[in-house]
């Protein structure tokens, strides 16, 4: 029983799938250097071809197109406008200054400086302008080819340099542009300082204009208004006018009369709270001549009241009499207290009311005179602001005249300044002396350069354009199946060259091709459970891809482990089984009962019929026979689940070697056997094919085991060659001239 820890073949499968994945959406670095290895003369080849093809074309056009360059400069002074009152000059910001000197570089090779230049005189007469026969449109665009204009960083310098065949005509024409050039800015600058010095004249009449019409408005204030004094209005408090300080005192009387306001107000809110027991008030009312005789009264009353009650007694008619009397005079002394209190309290309130309403009329015609002083006070201060805005404009009119005066004595002498181009001519450009091209540094590297890149260019399309399944990188890519062996070329080895593919592992046991069949067999145990594999298809998707040769040798591997082996040869259209393992002349005169695959599955015969010996030990086969009707029906049907069946109990292992999977035998063949096997050729299996194949097993559900690639060549930048060369040492090394059957 399979070990419930062993995953299944399907999850190894997607185990290794998912290791995969992607590999075949991007090139590896050491997939590159192999293309490379691989293509290494056609590289090296094209390289030598592209340097011998540069440095030819190199003394062609040394001998019939020379080029000569004449060069010169132009000196480019510090932009802005420099002031010739001022000795010495302001240098401008490095940057500043060469984009200054860039822009000068770009009005050379401006269209309309180019076309100037071709109708010039010395221009039209030389050959090179004679060689495009008057093609206006060919000429600009030789000189925008060929008439270099460069500002140079570092310096105040910008060279003009001219490529053509003749050397004399080169330096010509770098001598006029210079020359054009020249001319053309200090025009520009001179009809620039004209249009300015144009404008300042303006400006300055338009501005004397403009002080005579100030004046005019200052006189007509001072004549309309009358006002005098009117420029003397400094805040430091040297001169007041009179309105002005009139408003002053105002201000200050009204102050001053608020504060009685408030005072008397004041009193009158005290005057009114007071009461008869107020102090004020109890001292005016005792001072009343009938208050004071009514307590003198009081008094007596009090005293004598005092004696009789000593000498008569309390109940004492003259007692009470003389209390009655006291109680009636002190009641009317109270009562007077009263009246006069309050006479004297409304007597202090009414007057001091009347103070208040006194100062309230103060204050009204105090206030309406502010106002009527206030309204002279702002006429005063609009004629003054109008009369200082005048005052102020006059005096920035003045200051921008007196500006404007030194602006057109500048700009005069600017005009007569012989720098005010900013460039200035360093010399005429000579003759060349040289050849400036062709040159061997230049062609020759760059022959070489580019037959080198035609080279990898081309080893790259030879890859790209190769989709054959060569390599066991290309299996893990493209197919995306784990790869479970690959058998070597036969050229690969001298010993398998002529030898029989079907046999290899019989006949040359130590061959590395049979060694690949022991490492397949060995991955394929490895790939799953044992009893989970025991049936074996081994499918392809075309004939001649190795799927016999595969299957004949997987089966003696396996046999040579001592285990029991059927092959079921279950190609009907190309049976094999017959030139793999031949009947025995014996054999076949003792049982003429012996039948094939064919007449089992058609109801002819019984199972043991059908097997027969190889002359191999622990190894038989069963014959495909002639094709039946309906192969896949057959294929898929009842007998051959018998006969598989069958097989399982006395056998360790099936190997079924079916047609290729263009076929629909071969899917009911794989929906039969626990896995499938699927060969790939080197020489033969294309990627889209291979894909197919893969996509075919899946969509019936039958388990791919993996796959083996046959015809594996060396390939340069490989590690297969690595491989065969150590296997080869190794085999040596050993005592081996023992002879061992697989």
């Amino acid at each position: 029983m399979m070990n419930s820890k062993q995953p299944i073949p399907g999850q190894r499968q997607a185990v290794r799938a998912v290791s995969t994945a992607g590999a075949g959406f991007n090139i590896t670095p050491k997939e590159i250097v192999d293309i490379l290895r691989r293509h290494l003369f056609l590289i090296i080849s094209l390289t030598i071809v592209g340097a011998v093809f540069g440095v030819g074309l190199w003394v062609v056009l040394r001998m019939f197109a020379p080029k000569y360059t004449a060069k010169t400069y132009i000196e480019v002074l510090s932009p802005g406008q420099s002031d010739p009152t001022v000795i010495g000059t302001t240098l401008a910001n490095k940057d500043i200054a060469y984009e200054f000197r860039t822009s000068k570089a770009a009005l050379i090779k401006q269209q309309r400086m180019l076309q100037e230049l071709i109708r010039r005189d010395a221009i039209r007469g030389t050959k090179w302008f004679l060689s495009f026969g008057d093609d206006v449109v060919e000429i600009i665009k030789d000189l925008e080819d060929h008439l270099g204009v460069y500002p140079d960083r570092n310096s105040n310098f910008i060279s003009i340099s001219m490529t053509c065949g003749d050397p004399k005509e080169a330096a010509l024409i770098v001598n006029q542009m210079i020359d054009l050039f020249i001319k053309s800015q200090q025009t520009t600058a001179e009809a620039d300082i004209g249009l300015k010095l144009r404008e300042l004249s303006q400006q300055e009449n338009d501005l004397r204009d403009k002080m005579r019409s100030i004046s005019n408005s200052l006189a007509d204030i001072r004549r309309s208004t009358g006002l005098t004094q009117l420029e003397n209005n400094s805040g430091d408090g040297a001169f007041r006018h009179t309105i002005t300080q009139k408003l002053a005192n105002l201000e200050i009387q009204k102050m001053e009369l608020e504060g009685d306001i408030e005072q008397v107000r004041t009193s009158v809110a005290s005057y009114e709270k007071r009461t008869a027991t107020d102090e004020i008030i109890i001292r005016d009312t005792e001072n009343d001549q009938v208050v004071i005789y009514l307590i003198q009264r009081i008094a007596a009353l009090e005293s004598e009241l005092a004696r009789k009650l000593t000498n008569l007694g309390e109940n004492h008619r003259e007692v009470q009499q003389l209390r009655e009397v006291l109680r009636q005079t002190i009641a009317e002394k109270d009562a007077r207290s009263n009246a006069k209190a309050q006479q004297i309290r409304d007597s202090d309130v009414t007057t001091i009311k009347d103070q208040l309403a006194m100062l309230v009329n103060r204050l009204a015609r105090l206030e309406q005179l502010r106002a009527q002083t206030e309204n002279e006070q702002k006429e005063l201060d609009n004629t003054r602001a109008t009369y200082d805005q005048f005052v102020s404009d006059r005096e920035e009119a003045k200051n921008k005249l007196f500006a404007i005066q030194e602006q057109i004595s500048k700009y005069n002498l600017m005009k007569q300044d012989a720098e005010s181009a900013k460039v200035k001519p360093v010399g005429l450009a000579p003759e060349p002396l040289e050849i400036s091209s062709p040159k061997l540094l230049v062609f020759a590297p760059g022959g070489t350069f580019l037959g080198f890149m035609l080279g990898i260019g081309f080893a790259f399309l030879i890859e790209l354009l190769n989709d054959l399944i060569r390599t066991p990188s290309d299996v893990m890519k493209h197919v995306n199946i784990p790869l479970l062996g690959m058998v070597t070329h036969k050229s690969l080895d001298s010993s398998t060259k002529k030898a029989d593919m079907w046999r290899v592992t019989r006949q040359l046991p130590f061959s590395i091709m049979s060694e690949c069949y022991r490492q397949f067999r060995t991955n394929l145990k490895l790939s799953a459970d044992t009893d989970s594999q025991r049936v074996i298809f081994i499918a392809s998707g075309n004939a001649e891809e190795g799927r016999t040769t595969v299957a004949a040798n997987i089966a003696t591997t396996f046999a040579a482990e001592n285990k029991r082996i059927l092959l079921i040869d279950a190609n009907f259209r190309r049976p094999t089984s017959y030139k793999l393992f031949p009947i025995s002349n014996g054999l076949q005169q003792e049982d003429t009962l012996l039948m094939d695959l064919s007449g089992y599955l058609t109801g002819a015969g019984s199972i043991e019929l059908t097997i027969r010996p190889t002359g191999l030990e622990n190894m038989d086969i069963i014959d495909s026979g002639s094709v039946p009707e309906h192969p896949a029906e057959l294929l898929g049907g009842s007998r051959m689940a018998e006969l598989i069946k069958y097989a399982k109990e006395h056998y360790d292992n099936v190997i079924i070697d079916g047609p290729p999977m263009l076929v629909s035998d071969a899917k009911s063949l794989a929906a039969q056997a626990d896995g499938t096997v699927l060969v790939f050729n080197t020489e033969i299996t294309r990627r889209g094919t291979a894909k197919r194949v893969v996509r075919e097993v899946k969509e019936i559900n039958a388990n791919i085991l993996g796959a083996v690639l046959v015809g594996v060549k060396v390939l340069r930048g490989g590690y297969f060659r690595e491989m065969f060369e150590s296997y080869q040492d190794y085999q040596k090394s050993e005592n081996g001239q023992v002879t061992q059957k697989v």
